[in-house]
Order: C-alpha cells, then sequence, then structure tokens
C-alpha cells in the first residue's frame, strides 16, 4: 500500500489509482461519487476494488480510440500495441486465433490492441487536437498530463485524475482576468455545441468538473475552471473547447446543482464508510409519469398524421385482408 501525502502526484500508474492504493483511507473518486448520487451506494460499492471482493476491471473495445487517443494527445496514460496485420482474417477482422492471443497479451501488459487503421486515425486525431488547442494558445506538457490530486475535503478522502494541468493561465469567457484550468480530454461522435450539451447533460459532466475543482484546492490551496475538449472521432476530427457556465442566479448556470451534489456524495460516502451499510435503491413499487417532451412529441406527430390525406375505404381493406391470419396462413 502506498501512503502519498495530499498535494499533487505525478508518475502515479493507471492500475495504483484506479485500484485506490495511494493511502492506507479509502478515497471517494468522481466516478464512484457519480455512482453514488445518480444510482446507490450499493453501485458504488461495487465498484470499488478495496470494498467488494469479487471486483474485475472492465475491458471493453468501445474504451480503446479515447484511451488510445488521450495517451496520443496527452502523452501519458497507457500505450497501444499495432495488431500485425497478417494476424488479421482475409476480412480485416482480428478473429483469428493469432489475433485473439495478441489482444489478450497485450491487455495483459496495460496495452490497449489497435489495428494499423487505428492507430492511423488516433495519430490525425491528435495532430488535429494539437492544431486546435494551439489556436487557442494551449500547448500541452506531458509532463502536465495524467496528475493525480490527492486531498481531504469535508472529512473524505478525495481522489482526482487531471487529463492535463497547464501552468499557463488562459482567458475564460466571463472571467476578469487569465485563469489557470484543468482540462479534460472527452472522444465523442460529434462536436456540436448541442452535442456537447447534450453529453454534459446525460454523463453528469458538472458534477467531475465541480469534484476535480474541489479536490484540487484542497491539495494546492489554487482555484482551477474545467475546460473541456471534446474531439470527434471521424474524420474531420474536429474539436470543441467548452467552458461550463458559472455564473450563480443563472437560468444556465451548471455549478450550484454542482455543489450540492459533490456534497451530498461525500456526506453519503462518509456516513456509508462509517456504517459499513451500503444500501442500493429505495424498496417499494415506483410509479414513473411522462415527462412533458414525450408526450409532446407524440402530439406533434399525431398532428401531422391528421393532415396527411386518408386512404380509401378499399384500399383499407385490401391491406387488412393480406394481413389476416387466414391469409397469412395460406388458407
Amino acid at each position: 500500500m502506498t501512503h502519498l501525502p495530499t498535494g499533487i502526484h505525478r508518475d502515479i500508474s493507471d492500475e495504483s489509482y484506479h485500484a485506490d492504493t495511494l493511502c492506507d483511507r479509502l478515497t471517494l473518486s468522481s466516478s464512484l461519487a457519480r455512482q453514488i448520487i445518480g444510482q446507490s451506494p450499493l453501485h458504488a460499492w461495487t465498484a470499488h476494488p478495496r470494498l467488494n471482493p469479487d471486483w474485475e476491471p472492465t475491458e471493453k473495445k468501445t474504451f480503446d480510440i479515447g484511451r488510445a487517443a488521450h495517451r496520443a494527445v496527452l502523452g501519458q496514460g497507457s500505450d497501444y500495441a499495432e495488431i500485425p496485420e497478417s494476424y488479421l482474417a482475409s476480412n480485416g477482422a482480428a478473429s483469428t486465433k493469432a489475433a485473439k492471443d495478441f489482444i489478450a497479451e497485450s491487455r495483459e501488459a496495460g496495452l490497449t490492441p489497435l489495428k494499423g487503421a487505428e492507430i492511423a486515425q488516433i495519430e490525425m486525431m491528435a495532430a488535429r487536437a494539437r492544431y486546435r488547442m494551439a489556436e487557442n494558445g494551449i500547448t500541452l506538457d506531458p509532463a502536465d498530463s495524467e496528475v493525480t490530486a490527492l486531498a481531504e475535503v469535508e472529512g473524505v478522502m478525495c481522489r482526482a485524475r487531471i487529463d492535463n494541468a497547464p501552468e499557463k493561465a488562459m482567458r475564460l469567457p466571463g472571467a476578469p482576468g487569465p485563469r489557470k484550468v484543468m482540462i479534460d480530454f472527452k472522444t465523442c461522435e460529434s462536436a456540436t455545441d448541442e452535442s456537447c450539451r447534450r453529453a454534459v447533460e446525460n454523463y453528469a459532466y458538472d458534477f467531475p468538473a465541480q469534484f476535480y475543482a474541489e479536490t484540487w484546492e484542497a491539495a494546492t490551496d489554487e482555484r482551477r475552471d474545467m475546460l473541456f475538449v471534446f474531439q470527434e472521432k471521424a474524420a474531420p476530427f474536429e474539436v470543441k473547447l467548452i467552458f461550463l457556465l458559472n455564473e450563480p442566479g443563472h437560468s444556465g448556470d451548471w455549478f450550484e446543482d454542482a455543489r450540492q451534489k459533490t456534497a451530498a456524495a461525500r456526506a453519503l460516502w462518509g456516513e456509508c464508510l462509517t456504517t459499513n451499510r451500503w444500501p442500493g435503491y429505495a424498496n417499494g413499487i415506483v410509479t414513473l409519469g411522462a415527462r412533458p417532451f414525450y408526450r409532446q412529441a407524440w402530439q406533434d406527430r399525431a398532428a401531422m398524421i391528421s393532415q396527411t390525406s386518408k386512404p380509401a375505404a378499399a384500399a383499407l381493406r385490401a391491406a387488412y385482408d393480406a394481413q389476416s391470419p387466414h391469409r397469412m396462413a395460406g388458407e
């Protein structure tokens, strides 16, 4: 067990960070905090390697491009290995025994196995991301990538893995002067403004933005804002830099709710650790009501249908006859 002091730490392996072996106390991460609030404490217990004796790491092919892109853009993190083309099937699939063995050995060694075309894609993504960030005065130093903040916040030991924490301050919308930031790199299907907004909502990205800021400040006495870098995984691999509105009292402010979420997650985590009780969902039968937008979607569709011309009675009878059980059975 590693015993790290409060502060910022570099050269912490992914395995050590995710295994939560940084100090003797169990630590709360933003992903665990989101599970506590978004699902239940039991889900967080299940996902924690030091709490759940049956815990096993999850490897999914869908994570590979994002993980490799992180490595290429940030200059830190798990490296990737090219699957030899001779190991691939005639259709290009990694379905042969040689390919499967190579993939298993690579993952065992902590590498992300990728085909040559996928590596070419990653390299083009990295070049585009670096170019677009440079246009905004951001040059990433690999020494500032994958840094770990470890600190006690409101009596709870917290950890945060920051993609990159540049030393150079930058200007942010609405800020009175240059501010230091933490960069969170996200791969996505679309980086339009609306797609990024939906991603923040669907994955609650306001939560880690607040959690990281609070953990970083507790570790360093320095306040930093989160800057998201969204990059599309398909050509032209376009990039969008996103700063979440932080304006108390504004209807579009993200952080009043985010502060309440992080505080509630820490309080629940601390209580569960103290009592060793990790409740799941509440008992009972839940009645779900339809959201207004769901009902409105049908009302809009119904109105459109009512405006179309109705088919002739003869056409309807022919359609019904064609789909009757007797006709379907060949009678």
